[in-house]
């Protein structure tokens, strides 16, 4: 038997034994559960009334309010014609008739030049003579359009975009006419096709979606591209220029549309960070205790959105600094990188969406300076010795700029004229010479695209 004090001290280091390797863990655990639940606890009625602050200010906060902001902004009117419009160009008629058609069957262009072969010349004309009635619709709808309101089930990320997508189809039609217009010299064809594509692009404007904006663009960009060949092969009238030159210079801004975006984005984002076991997008993890995420990704959204769009320059260097300052506080500590899990997840790159806005912004003023160009040789029978001698049209050519101390570039070469801009890479770059176009360059496109040449008509 042992002596009572051996069984004291036995005792004693059982019991200390008890409390630091079996009641201190747990306790430390339960300390540690109690924090992280109150923490989060915090952050859900952080997160809560953040919400509701954002709806108070009229910001959508959920699919209800998306789609209730939505069909407000866009209009009605024309939705069912807009509707049968294009249930009838992704029929299996006009599928199967539109197969061998420049632009909307297979991926060729029609030559500009008159005296060029043209293989599908025969088959395009029949194309076109088919769908002429089609085509006047399309067109009559374009033309100064607004934003359509189309039958959008809002289902957060889920949200399908079937009209948005199929319009594309619909300017493919009116670039084959304005391109066959352009081949032909006809002036008025080319005038409605660049019209009714410019018009055609504000669609989907009103669509509280980036892809949505970039689909307006993409119609917008071939409406400038169909401009920029018609201006530098002379295709166009004084006349026409003219409808057109207020059309052109109505998008030499950012607009709206960009803040119309992040609001959507956001609005219907915000269902996963409230509950995670909604969070069922492709490749994207759900994570318990999304209220900090939530916080973080609605003051990320809500920087981004209420970036000045006036300056483009200001405007591309704050979203620059934002994406930095969300990679910068992702990369802070685990506690940061788990805050904002989700956030980097679903968070959009919103600096290449905002040099899309930019390019559209940018392509609009070289192509209004451009049509003042040729209006300016219509009038004196010459092309301007400087971009200041525009200064007559009804044109700011100083706003026209793409930055306050960075003019595009103009010369007159010989009896022909040439105006050049950047690249898509670098808008803002200005080089002293116009661009090099080397066949077989990967940048061609965005270098042609930055590239008029104004040929004497003489």
């Amino acid at each position: 038997m042992l002596p009572h004090n051996d069984k004291a001290a036995k005792r004693s280091c059982l019991i200390l034994s008890i409390l630091i390797f079996v009641v201190l863990p747990f306790s430390m655990i339960a300390l540690g559960l109690l924090l992280w639940f109150g923490r989060e606890s915090f952050g859900r009625s952080q997160l809560k009334a953040r919400i509701a602050s954002l709806a108070k200010q009229g910001y959508p906060v959920d699919n209800a309010s998306v789609e209730s902001q939505y069909r407000d902004r866009a209009d009605p009117t024309h939705t069912n014609a807009w509707l049968d419009l294009l249930n009838t160009v992704t029929s299996p008629d006009f599928n199967a008739s539109s197969k061998g058609i420049p632009y909307l069957g297979i991926d060729v262009e029609t030559p500009i030049l008159k005296t060029d072969d043209w293989e599908e010349e025969e088959v395009t004309h029949a194309f076109l003579e088919k769908w002429k009635s089609l085509h006047a619709e399309v067109l009559r709808l374009s033309v100064d359009a607004k934003p359509v309101r189309f039958p959008i089930v809002f289902k957060s990320f889920a949200t399908l975009l079937p009209e948005t997508h199929n319009v594309r189809q619909l300017a493919r039609l009116l670039q084959l006419h304005g391109r066959v217009g352009l081949r032909a010299r006809d002036s008025a064809k080319v005038r409605d096709a660049i019209d009714g594509l410019l018009g055609q692009s504000r669609v989907n404007a009103d669509e509280p979606f980036l892809v949505s904006q970039l689909v307006s663009m993409a119609i917008d960009g071939i409406a400038i591209g169909l401009l920029k060949d018609a201006i530098q092969h002379d295709a166009l009238s004084e006349s026409d220029l003219l409808v057109l030159l207020p059309k052109v210079l109505a998008s030499t801004t950012i607009g709206k549309e960009w803040q119309t975006a992040i609001a959507g984005e956001r609005g219907t984002a915000l269902l996963y960070f409230q509950d995670p076991k909604e969070a069922q997008l492709l490749d994207v993890r759900s994570f318990p205790a999304r209220s900090r995420d939530g916080l973080f990704y609605i003051e990320l959204t809500q920087e981004v959105a209420e970036i000045p769009t006036e300056d483009i320059v200001e405007f591309k260097t704050k979203l620059a600094d934002i994406e930095s300052k969300l990679k910068a506080k992702a990369a802070e500590s685990w506690l940061s990188r788990f805050d904002t899990i989700l956030t980097l997840q679903i968070t959009p790159a919103f600096s290449a969406a905002g040099d899309a806005f930019i390019r559209r912004a940018l392509q609009h003023r070289i192509a209004a300076l451009a049509i003042g160009i040729r209006i300016y040789e219509d009038r004196h029978g010459k092309f301007p010795k400087s971009l200041d001698d525009l200064s007559a049209l009804p044109m700011d050519v100083k706003q026209l700029m793409p930055t306050i101390n960075r003019t595009f570039g103009y010369r007159l070469d010989g009896e022909n004229a040439r105006l050049w801009g950047g690249t898509y890479q670098d808008a803002f770059s200005i080089p002293d010479e116009p661009p090099s176009i080397i066949a077989g360059e990967p940048d061609n496109t965005g270098k042609a695209f930055w590239n008029w040449e104004f040929l004497d008509r003489k």
